[in-house]
């Protein structure tokens, strides 16, 4: 790509580079990192889609027990609010994936 490019635009790209990094000191430090198992796995459609599935099926399953009554049900309520919320935060991920 440099080949392409002439001396002016080299230079812009380079003064913008610089400018970046005088901005962001900490930006170098992030890309240099590798990403760490938990980042890698947000990034594959499967695993997404498979906690979804897990997600959705707790949310129902504590709805369900919240519903009947049972013992523990404001507890069991708060479940199924806190799963839902969570199903749709890997919802959001999932649409944000592109796939390969």
């Amino acid at each position: 790509m440099d080949a392409s490019l002439t001396d002016r635009e080299r230079q812009l790209l380079n003064d913008i580079e610089q400018h970046l990094r005088h901005d962001s000191p900490g930006l170098d430090r992030l890309l240099g990192r590798r990403a760490t198992p938990l980042r890698r796995m947000t990034h594959r459609p499967r695993v997404l889609a498979a906690l979804a599935s897990l997600l959705a099926a707790l949310t129902g399953a504590c709805a369900l027990y919240a519903g009947a009554g049972a013992p523990g049900a404001p507890l069991a309520a708060a479940g199924a609010g806190t799963c839902a919320v969570l199903l749709a935060l890997v919802f959001r991920r999932l649409t944000a994936v592109r796939p390969v």
